[in-house]
């Protein structure tokens, strides 16, 4: 292992040195490919499941799970249907302000969640051609837990950015899936 130019570890990898944080990039989306796999087998795609993941921890306002997984309140409206069609969330009006709603996930919703996130899981060690799995599941649950407290001030002005015209309407397309 050498050195990379920021300071950082760089690993020798086909005849040329990769610093490490590029190579974690590269593992992550390496990682988010083999899960859009899982999903071409699955009912519920990576983008839905995100949505869930969010409504995990209580009844959320539509704009609030917009701001979350960064979309325009249309788009996320349309995630938001596909997955009330599925039977996994549902919606109550606020007792706070009547007029309106807040999205919550069913038992049904909650019980097909887990069962993707074991399919996500169990997909985790196979890429990994018997190299260490633990390892990189701990790593990544620090990681997961790092990045959870920091994740206010990082998503700080999202809604705002939401709001601007520039949004790129077939990202958003290929987010309702």
């Amino acid at each position: 292992m050498a050195t990379g130019t920021d300071g950082g570890a760089a690993i020798q990898l086909a005849g040329m040195t990769t610093p490490a944080p590029l190579l974690a990039v590269r593992a992550v989306v390496a990682i988010y490919r083999e899960f859009e796999q899982v999903t071409r087998r699955s009912d519920i795609s990576l983008a839905q499941y995100r949505l869930m993941l969010y409504l995990r921890t209580g009844p959320k306002r539509a704009g609030e799970v917009a701001a979350a997984v960064a979309v325009a309140k249309p788009t996320v409206s349309l995630a938001l249907n596909a997955l009330r069609d599925k039977g996994w969330i549902t919606s109550s009006a606020d007792e706070a302000d009547g007029r309106v709603s807040r999205i919550l996930m069913t038992k049904a919703g909650k019980a097909r969640m887990e069962s993707f996130e074991a399919e996500l899981a169990a997909s985790i060690a196979p890429m990994l051609g018997g190299a260490d799995a633990k390892s990189l599941c701990d790593a990544l649950a620090a990681s997961y837990v790092a990045m959870g407290a920091t994740r206010e001030a990082r998503l700080k002005g999202v809604e705002d950015s939401l709001r601007e015209p520039a949004l790129d309407r077939a990202a958003e397309k290929s987010f309702i899936r």
